[in-house]
């Protein structure tokens, strides 16, 4: 039987010194985090909840920047309501073994639950279109079908019928066979080929399906909406620190109108949106972008050139035999100087 958990308020929390922790330390980037730990004989998402402290109140570990000298230790709890203590490293090991190059979890499909179809789904007496030359063909469509998808880490969602056509097209037509609904206008046009292809398809094809909605672990926001709501449920506010940096950061390249007045004759309207993104040491990132798809196309070259990888090597190499320094910098913004021939002007509710 596992011991009560002990419930110590942040102010009260000491270190091992018997000095009391300051809360703006416990602000921790790990804490509130999802990660796939061992449980049993599969690995589970569990959630990081707080860091673990003894009966004493005390904090377990000691915090520190490199990886191998941290040894905090943290609750973690699983789906079941099991809650067990894991080493920073530990956590933060299983985030990066279970992450593909760009922070996004790959989940593998564990088996098909259900199927179902919504009043978008084409109907049978659409089955077939009449092309120019008079012949019929079948109508190649996957809307309005999606299949409820159990993954391996024992979660389960809803997935459109498009991704798993080319994630898994094989388990899609295997189900759809034994279900009945091959004849489908969703499924008659690829589904009797598919078997066929069966070797081809599979050594082709990757059998795993990205969810963007997790990064490392932490659940993105989609809007800025979203970022406040999961600030207001993690009880912190790293989602709206980040979103305030990049309107800092952003805004000079503005010229603020005061209230009322309108933009110069000539100029365009455009807009942009928010894209909320997790960094590698589980910072939040909050990028402004403009929406270039809504504007006209530009008539010169936007093209902008970048260094290969190859040259970078090649003054590295040279930097090494020759015993020079070489010093790097992090461009936060970057923004035009030159003047532009572009005149674009956007509306906001709230100052940058």
């Amino acid at each position: 039987m596992e011991e009560p958990q002990i419930e110590v308020p942040v102010a009260d929390c000491v270190d091992a010194t018997g000095k009391p922790i300051l809360l703006q330390s416990l602000a921790d980037t790990l804490i509130h985090s999802e990660v796939l730990l061992p449980h049993g004989e599969d690995l589970h998402m569990a959630k990081v909840l707080r860091r673990s402290v003894d009966k004493e109140g005390r904090v377990i570990g000691n915090a520190n920047d490199n990886p191998l000298l941290n040894t905090l230790m943290y609750d973690v709890e699983f789906p079941d309501g099991n809650i067990k203590k894991y080493a920073a490293n530990i956590i933060a090991e299983n985030v990066l073994v279970n992450c593909d190059s760009e922070g996004h979890y790959s989940s593998q499909m564990s088996c098909i639950i259900d199927h179902k179809s919504d009043g978008s789904a084409v109907k049978m007496d659409r089955k077939y279109i009449l092309s120019d030359n008079g012949r019929e063909s079948l109508r190649q469509t996957t809307v309005g079908w999606s299949f409820h998808i159990k993954w391996k880490d024992g979660t389960s969602d809803w997935v459109p019928l498009k991704i798993l056509k080319e994630s898994n097209p094989v388990d899609i037509a295997e189900y759809c066979v034994a279900r009945g609904i091959e004849d489908e206008p969703a499924f008659a046009w690829w589904i009797p080929y598919t078997p066929r292809k069966r070797d081809v398809i599979v050594s082709s094809i990757n059998s795993r399906v990205r969810k963007k909605s997790h990064k490392y672990g932490v659940e993105v926001p989609s809007s800025l909406k979203d970022a406040i709501r999961f600030d207001t449920l993690a009880g912190d506010s790293k989602w709206s620190d980040a979103h305030k940096m990049e309107m800092a950061n952003v805004g000079i390249a503005f010229e603020i109108l005061p209230n009322g007045e309108r933009a110069p004759p000539g100029w365009t309207k455009a807009s942009g949106h928010l894209i909320f993104d997790v960094k590698m040491d589980f910072t939040r990132k909050a990028r402004w972008v403009k929406d270039g798809h809504r504007t006209p196309d530009p008539k010169t070259s936007t093209y902008a050139g970048v260094v290969s990888r190859k040259s970078i090597r090649i003054a590295l190499t040279y930097a090494a035999l020759h015993q020079i320094d070489v010093k790097c910098a992090d461009i936060k913004n970057a923004y035009l100087q030159a003047p532009s021939s572009e005149q674009h002007f956007s509306y906001s509710k709230s100052p940058l």
